[in-house]
């Protein structure tokens, strides 16, 4: 069994012998048509997609000055069944997801490369 939880940008994507890369995880951003509702729901505002116009994140364990605005540490939570098929889990933060989509972070991993190629 495997359990991933998570806050903010950091991504979570499985690897394995299918055809298409699984992300575990959920982007907290604040361009999150959910993601504003909440803010808003909690008294907080969007601006320019970001919280009150300076976090781009709308969940995260620091920023305490933006607690009051609608940011929080509540974590996304996924239990995943460990197959066979398994391979690879990449977790990586915005720097990776802003230039490689989880496609084709897939297909580097299912290339025949080294963990060290592929870092």
């Amino acid at each position: 069994m495997l359990y991933v939880a998570n806050v903010g940008d950091t991504r979570a994507v499985l690897v394995s012998g299918a055809s298409l890369a699984e992300r575990l995880s959920y982007d907290h951003k604040a361009s999150d048509k959910f993601e504003i509702e909440r803010i808003k729901r909690d008294g907080g505002i969007v601006m320019d997609d970001r919280v009150s116009g300076q976090l781009a994140v709308s969940r995260a364990f620091g920023d305490h000055a933006l607690k009051r605005e609608g940011v929080i540490a509540k974590p996304h939570s996924k239990k995943h069944v460990i197959r066979p098929s398994d391979r690879f889990l990449v977790i990586a933060s915005d720097g990776i997801w802003d230039v490689l989509d989880d496609q084709e972070v897939f297909k580097l991993c299912r290339d025949d490369h080294s963990t060290k190629e592929i870092a």
